[in-house]
Formats: structure tokens, sequence, C-alpha cells
């Protein structure tokens, strides 16, 4: 049985022919992710502002408000679903003189699935990619020059960790460049999402939405859906950022709340107001689509949304309660104990992400498709 991974390897031996290697003890390494890594992006993607002080909807300007679940029985709204993964080993060490760099080995996804009317999901859209990481600024021009040109004719990317990104950039260059290969691993991984979620606006019938797994603060995707006039598409974020700050009310009245103190008072089947970022271009609020008295933590079982907003006014309330009440909704099928974050997952995304990762090569196929001699 041939090598899956021999396009990979034949990238690898075009950088041995230049610089010396120290592999990974026992083969590839995977990388795992820290818990709160999402977290981590979703501070990062919007780190120019924690304190939301603009309500930016209309006519409503309450704190709270109750929504009524709609199911897709009644109106079939959500159609399409968008969700990425990816997987990273840790091969090596390549050293050039007195230069090294870490090389890494990625696997990456993007899967939009399409559900029918009779609730069935099927993969509309699936592409799967490798990538090598390495830092240019820590190989001679010959050898990087050498590994890219393998790459390029065996169809695989290649990605410098050394340059900055919106994610990477907020990680220091003094940084361990294992670090920043998350980052930018991540990064890679959110073009892919982009791409893929592009076309499937361009499938969108009319009264048909699309949910994205995730932030719409991506500043590639976000410029793109801003240029459309109104785009039908929504982030739900899982896990998003602990510490921003809401001011809510006027003049001696004027609250100041964290995230905390704000979701600690949101019931089952509600909403929070929806707040402005990015000058407007960006409205989010946060769902519960879970009573508290079933969870294990306060802000389990709540949701982040997040819609584009070209316009950068003041959407409309009944817009708002009624995408809300789809997504609470979407809460009837829950991969119970599958994934840690069962209690924020919406079925169709948690199906998006299995395509994915059984398109993904193993573990172990990785680990002896890669053994360095």
């Amino acid at each position: 049985m041939p090598n899956p991974l021999s396009d990979v390897l034949q990238a690898l031996q075009a950088l041995g022919a230049q610089v010396d290697f120290l592999p990974a003890t026992g083969g590839a390494v995977e990388d795992l992710d820290l818990p709160d890594i999402d977290e981590r992006v979703d501070n990062w993607l919007n780190y120019q502002e924690r304190i939301f002080e603009s309500i930016i909807e209309s006519p409503s300007t309450g704190l709270y408000r109750r929504v009524e679940p709609i199911g897709r029985t009644v109106q079939h709204t959500f159609r399409y679903f968008l969700d990425g993964s990816l997987r990273s080993y840790f091969l090596g060490t390549a050293i050039e003189e007195d230069r090294d760099t870490p090389v890494h080995f990625a696997q990456l996804g993007a899967a939009l699935v399409r559900r029918l009317d009779d609730g069935n999901v099927k993969v509309r859209r699936l592409e799967v990619e490798k990538a090598l990481f390495l830092a240019k600024n820590r190989l001679s021009q010959v050898a990087w020059d050498g590994v890219a040109r393998a790459c390029q004719k065996v169809g695989i990317q290649i990605e410098d960790i050394s340059q900055d990104d919106q994610i990477t950039k907020h990680l220091s260059g003094q940084a361990d460049l294992r670090n920043r290969t998350a980052g930018k691993v991540r990064y890679r991984m959110h073009m892919l999402e982009t791409k893929i979620a592009l076309a499937g606006l361009n499938e969108l019938k009319d009264e048909e939405w699309l949910v994205v797994d995730g932030s719409l603060l991506f500043e590639i995707l976000l410029s793109q859906l801003c240029q459309r006039e109104s785009p039908r598409v929504i982030g739900v974020a899982k896990s998003f950022r602990r510490d921003p700050q809401f001011k809510v009310g006027k003049g001696v009245r004027a609250q100041r709340l964290n995230l905390t103190q704000l979701l600690a008072e949101l019931k089952d089947c509600h909403r929070t107001a929806a707040f402005g970022a990015r000058d407007g271009r960006v409205v989010f609020w946060y769902v519960r689509i879970r009573p508290q008295g079933a969870m294990d933590y306060p802000l389990m079982g709540v949701i982040k949304v997040e819609m584009a907003n070209p316009s950068q006014g003041p959407v409309d309330t009944e817009l708002v309660d009624f995408l809300s009440g789809c997504l609470v909704a979407e809460r009837s099928v829950t991969p119970y104990g599958a994934d840690r974050r069962w209690h924020a997952c919406l079925y169709p995304i948690y199906l998006a992400e299995q395509a994915i990762k059984t398109s993904f090569l193993s573990d172990e196929v990785v680990r002896s498709g890669l053994r360095w001699r």
C-alpha cells in the first residue's frame, strides 16, 4: 500500500537536502490545543474593543428579551452550516548553521453542510488540505526556496510562522515558535473557512441563512461580507472572551456590567440586547439555549451570536428576535458526552465537524507515515 503522506515526505526530503534535521522522538507528535484557545482567539480578533456602550437595535432598548423557539417545521431558516477543523503535528527541528526552526505538519479542513426539508444533513462542500509550517527567517533563502518548490510541486501549502497575521501578531516575536505555529495553523484554517463560506453564500435562496461556527471578526471574511448589501449569515460561538464590559443606560442611571453580571440574569429562551462592534460593522448578542439549573456553570448553555452589518446602522429588533428563536430551537438534538461543549452545540455544526475529521488521516497513519529515517 503506498504511503498516503509520500507528498509530504518529498517536501521534507527537499528540506533535508539543505539543512540538518532533528526529528521528534518516535515520529510526529500531535499538538494539543489549550482548553481556552477559542476564548483567546475571540479576544485576539477583537482586541481593540473591550467596553461596549451602544445597543444597536431598534425599536427595543431593553437589556433582555424573551424569544420563542422557531423550529424548522415552522420556518426552515437555517439551511447551511459551516465548520472548520485542524490537526497539527510537530515533526522536528530544522537546523542550518546557527539558526533553527520547528517544522510542523497540519491537516486543515472546512465543511459546508445543507439541511434538507426532512431534517437530513448532507455535505455540500468539503475541502481538506495538507500544509507545512516553518519559519522563513530562520532559514537561508536557498533552503526556503527548495522546500517551497517541492511543496508547490506536490500540492502542499507552505506557511511562514515568523510572519505576523491577525492572530499571530498578538504573540510576541520572541515567543516560542511552536506557540506561534498554533496561531498560524488556526489562521490558515480560517482562510479555508472563508473560502467555503463565501461559496456557500452564493448558494443561498430567498429566506435561507448560513450559520458559521465561531466569530465573523476574521477580517478577511468580514470585509467580504460588508461588501454585500445584506449577507444572510451569522456566526455562533460556543466559547468566547470573558473580559468585555457593557455600559447600559445614560446619566446617573447608567450601569457598567461585566460579562458574568450580564449573563447571570439571562434566563432560558432569552437573549441580551444587541451591541455593536467594529464601528457597527458587526452586531453581536448572547442567547441562553439551556436553563442555568441544568448546567454545572452559569455561563454554560449560552452562545454568542454575531451578524455582519454593512449599513452600520441599527438592526431590526424583530430580526434579532427571529434569529435567536431559530437558534433556541436548534438545541433539541445535541451530541451529549461526545464533546465537552455539548451544552452550546448546534447539531448540524457538530456534523460538519465530524465530516472533516473523518476525512483526516488518522494519528497512527501520520505517525508511521512521517517517521524520519
